[in-house]
């Protein structure tokens, strides 16, 4: 038997059974309604607490705005903070930078025309400032109780003197190739202009083991070169023309150079100073 249409079933309804179609299908259309519009307002208290909550989880942009190195230790218990020592105080010797044992002689700083200094005899035909004399005897004479030979290469030297040697260099470059102006740039890394080198100061000496020895071994450092450095300071010495300081003194590096600054050769040599940056904290 085949299957009744629907509109063949609702024409044989009575009336009673029509009118509780139309009831339950006017029910179920408003439970439907009522749903949907519970899940609108479901929906809707969700995203409110959630906004709620995400707010309060969230820090506060001031909370992670200050960089970690500004923040402040913990102190240990029972000890007090000490206080910084301030970086621009170094602790400086008491000295008067006018002193005639800190004089500046360089390109920048010639000396005055016809300027003599007292001078005493050394060892090895050379002479010194005759005020500082005994302490470079003194030197000398521990550096071979040390166990190393000494020559003093050269001591003082007249304007004559420097000029003979500064022009000599000038002309042997010249011989090479280069210009007059590339000869004298070349000469003054080693050998400073007449009026402006510290030999006519007085106050300088070249020392090396023995005589007509090549300097340019020691730039890498020897027994005795290391020796000086580390004592020339106790007998009121530098190394003038320290290692990576001619962009300062423009002469290269000179370990055999020795110039006496008196009491505050100490602080210089331990704290890697040429006499221009000494010299420039007082300032």
């Amino acid at each position: 038997m085949g299957r009744l249409a629907p509109e063949v079933i609702l024409a044989n309804l009575t009336r009673r059974q029509k009118i509780h179609i139309r009831s339950f299908l006017q029910k179920a259309i408003l439970a439907l309604a009522a749903a949907a519009i519970l899940a609108g307002i479901g929906l809707l208290l969700g995203h409110l607490i959630r906004g709620l909550f995400k707010g309060r989880e969230e820090p506060a942009p001031a909370a992670t705005s200050i960089p970690v190195s500004e923040t402040v230790p913990e102190e240990v218990p029972g000890e007090a903070s000490a206080e910084p020592e301030p970086a621009s105080a170094p602790d400086l010797p008491d000295v008067d930078v006018n002193d005639w044992s800190l004089r500046l002689v360089s390109f920048q700083h010639p000396l005055e025309e016809g300027f003599e200094p007292e001078l005493m005899d050394i060892e090895d035909g050379q002479q010194f400032d005759a005020r500082a004399g005994m302490h470079l005897k003194k030197l000398l004479e521990d550096a071979r109780t040390a166990g190393y030979s000494t020559w003093c290469c050269s001591g003082f030297r007249s304007f004559e003197t420097q000029s003979y040697i500064y022009w000599g260099h000038v002309e042997d470059y010249e011989a090479q190739g280069m210009s007059r102006e590339e000869a004298e740039a070349a000469t003054r890394l080693a050998v400073n202009y007449p009026g402006c080198s510290e030999h006519q100061l007085g106050l300088a000496m070249d020392v090396l083991e023995f005589q007509g020895q090549d300097m340019e071994p020691y730039i890498g450092g020897s027994g005795l070169m290391l020796w000086l450095e580390d004592h020339c300071a106790d007998y009121g010495f530098v190394v003038r023309y320290p290692d990576g300081k001619t962009d300062i003194t423009g002469v290269e590096y000179e370990p055999w150079h020795l110039r006496y600054v008196g009491t505050c050769a100490r602080y210089i040599m331990e704290h890697g100073l040429c006499l221009e940056e000494f010299l420039a904290l007082y300032e």
